[in-house]
C-alpha cells in the first residue's frame, strides 16, 4: 500500500512540475525597463490615484507594398520593367469580442492590483471638475476603434472606464501633435487633485514584424510572425494615398508598451515632481498561440536586353509585373485571450509593484 501511495505522490509531483514547466513556456523572456525621476518625493505623498488612460491596441492585419522601378539598362542596352510585390497578412478567428474581453479583464485585474497595493482610486467625475479638464470631452467604455493613423490596429477601451479627451479641432490638429511631447496634462491633473498620482496605460499587441528582404532587381517583402507585447516596433504599411504628407503618417505602424505614473508639479518650470515610466527592453513574446513562420511576396523584374530590330533601331519592351499574396493566420481564440491577458498582467504587475515600493 505504501509503495502505491508513494507512486501516486511521485506521479502527482511529476505532473505538477510538468504543468508548471508548460505554463512557464507560454511566455518568452520578460525584460522590463523603467525611466524614473524624483521618486524619493513619493514618501510624503498620499496613495490616491487617477487612471487617465487605459487602452489596449491589437494588430489585426498588415498590408504592405514594395515597388522596384524599372528603366533603361546600362548604356541603353535594354530595358527593365517595374516590379511590384504586395502582401496582406491577417489574423483569423478573432474579433471585437476577443479584443474587448482581453481589455476588460486586464483593466479589472489592474483595479484589483491598485486596491491591493493600498491605492484609493479617484473617479472620473472628480477629475472632471478640475481646471485641467475644463473644455475636455468625457467618454465611457467599452469602445472599439480603428485609429486612422495606424492602419491594421484595433484600439480597445474597457467597459466601465470613463475618461476625458481634448478634441483636436479645439486646438488645431498640427499644433496639438507638435505640442504632444511638451504635454503637461498629467502633472497639471496631479496638482489639481492635491498631488494624486496620475497613471496612464497603453499596451500594444503585434503578431508580426518586418524581416530583411534583399531587393536586387526584384520587389521583395518578408515578414516574421510572432505574437508579442512589443517593446518599440515600427512596421511598414501600405498607403493608397499619393500625397507625401499622408504617406508620412501611415508609412509605418508603431507601437510601444508603456505605463506611466506622474505625481506632483513644480511651481517653477511646471515639470512633474515624480515620474515612473515602465516599458520593455525587448519584445515580450507569447508562445504557442500562432505558428512562427516567414511569409514572403516576391516579384522579379522583366528584362528585355535583346530587343526587336526596327527601321528606327532597336526597340526594347519589358512588362511591368505585380504579385499579390494574402495570408490568413489561424488563431485559437481561447489561447489568444489567455496568452495576452497573462503577458499583460505580468507587465502591469511588475511595474505597479516597482512604483508602489517607492512609497515605503
Amino acid at each position: 500500500m505504501k509503495k502505491i501511495l508513494y507512486l501516486k505522490i511521485a506521479l502527482f509531483l511529476y505532473l505538477l512540475i510538468s504543468n508548471t514547466a508548460i505554463v512557464s513556456q507560454e511566455l518568452g523572456d520578460f525584460k522590463p525597463k523603467e525611466e524614473t525621476f524624483g521618486l524619493n518625493k513619493l514618501k510624503k505623498k498620499s496613495k490616491k490615484i487617477y487612471i487617465s488612460n487605459f487602452s489596449v491596441n491589437f494588430q489585426l492585419y498588415n498590408e504592405k507594398q514594395k515597388k522596384n522601378s524599372g528603366g533603361s539598362l546600362f548604356r541603353d542596352k535594354g530595358v527593365r520593367g517595374d516590379a511590384t510585390a504586395e502582401l496582406m497578412v491577417g489574423l483569423g478567428n478573432v474579433n471585437e469580442n476577443n479584443f474587448q474581453t482581453i481589455t476588460n479583464t486586464l483593466y479589472d485585474d489592474f483595479i484589483t492590483k491598485l486596491t491591493a497595493n493600498g491605492f484609493e482610486i479617484i473617479t472620473a467625475d472628480v477629475a472632471g471638475k478640475t481646471e485641467t479638464y475644463e473644455g475636455w470631452t468625457k467618454a465611457s467604455g467599452p469602445i472599439i476603434v480603428t485609429p486612422p493613423d495606424k492602419p491594421g490596429l484595433i484600439s480597445a477601451t474597457p467597459a466601465g472606464f470613463d475618461f476625458y479627451y481634448l478634441e483636436k479641432t479645439k486646438v488645431g490638429k498640427l499644433i496639438s501633435e507638435k505640442l504632444a511631447g511638451l504635454d503637461k496634462t498629467p502633472q497639471n491633473l496631479s496638482k489639481d487633485m492635491d498631488d494624486a498620482v496620475v497613471v496612464a496605460v497603453d499596451l500594444y499587441v503585434f503578431f508580426m514584424k518586418d524581416a530583411y528582404a534583399f531587393q536586387g532587381t526584384a520587389a521583395n517583402i518578408k515578414i516574421k510572425t510572432q505574437l508579442s507585447l512589443v517593446a518599440n516596433e515600427a512596421i511598414s504599411a501600405k498607403s493608397n494615398d499619393k500625397s507625401l504628407f499622408f504617406r508620412k503618417k501611415v508609412e509605418y505602424v508603431t507601437g510601444a508598451n508603456s505605463i506611466s505614473f506622474v505625481c506632483g508639479k513644480y511651481k517653477i518650470g511646471g515639470s512633474a515632481e515624480s515620474v515612473y515610466t515602465g516599458v520593455l527592453k525587448k519584445d515580450f513574446t507569447i508562445e504557442n498561440v500562432i505558428d512562427k513562420k516567414v511569409i514572403q511576396s516576391y516579384t522579379k523584374s522583366d528584362v528585355d536586353f535583346i530587343g526587336t530590330d526596327t527601321y528606327f533601331g532597336k526597340l526594347y519592351e519589358a512588362d511591368n509585373k505585380t504579385s499579390s499574396k494574402t495570408t490568413v493566420i489561424p488563431v485559437d481564440p481561447k489561447k489568444y485571450n489567455e496568452g495576452i491577458i497573462k503577458a499583460g498582467n505580468v507587465f502591469l504587475e511588475h511595474h505597479l509593484n516597482a512604483f508602489t515600493a517607492e512609497f515605503k
